[in-house]
């Protein structure tokens, strides 16, 4: 009687076990968008789902620590290089979530990775505006040493579920906007809306 509780004890154990691991293999796997913002590359929106007029979306990492990053985003607007500090705060329970706040006045808003390349090299990232007439965006953003090559056919793959079309904001003479001595206007959020008639 002993042994027969004991064996199937250890029979309920070992299921428990094997359904656990099942259960974790379902999972999907959790992006860090710390990780993707931890380099000093340069982090350009190569492609997003917004209709707007804005090129060039490039982020600079200023500094970095354990809850937050510092980052000027910059791009080309009308014409006019434009550039704003923002501070991104991480979020300790979800690793791929981070809220963002302009330095000055502004809206907040949120970004989230959804996915993330072996090398961290690209990553398709949802942006959440409280403005705007469609609230989601879809980027895929590439670092620097990456930009001019094939984009990852994952990340590619992965931001087409998200947005089958999108608007290519990088080319060539991006580049140029690095420099810091270039001349810049203040960078809004709010740039990045839906083209709108007037």
């Amino acid at each position: 009687m002993v042994q027969t509780l004991a064996f199937k004890l250890i029979i309920y154990v070992c299921s428990l076990g094997a359904l656990d691991g099942a259960c974790w293999s379902c999972l999907k796997r959790s992006y860090s968008i710390r990780e993707f913002f931890f380099t000093r590359e340069p982090i350009w929106t190569h492609t997003t789902s917004a209709k707007t007029r804005i090129s060039c979306l490039v982020d600079v990492v200023n500094v970095m620590e354990t809850r937050s990053v510092i980052f000027t985003r910059s791009c080309y607007s009308n014409g006019y290089k434009v550039s704003r500090a923002f501070e991104g705060i991480f979020d300790k329970f979800r690793r791929k979530h981070m809220n963002v706040t302009p330095k000055g006045n502004g809206a907040n808003f949120q970004e989230d990775i959804l996915y993330m390349s072996s090398d961290r090299s690209c990553a398709v990232i949802a942006v959440t505006y409280p403005f705007c007439g469609r609230h989601v965006m879809y980027d895929l953003r590439v670092r620097n040493s990456h930009i001019q090559k094939p984009l990852h056919h994952k990340c590619v793959h992965v931001y087409q579920k998200y947005e089958r079309y999108g608007r290519v904001l990088y080319n060539s003479s991006c580049q140029g906007i690095l420099p810091s001595t270039i001349k810049a206007g203040l960078y809004q959020p709010n740039d990045r809306c839906p083209m709108r008639m007037k």
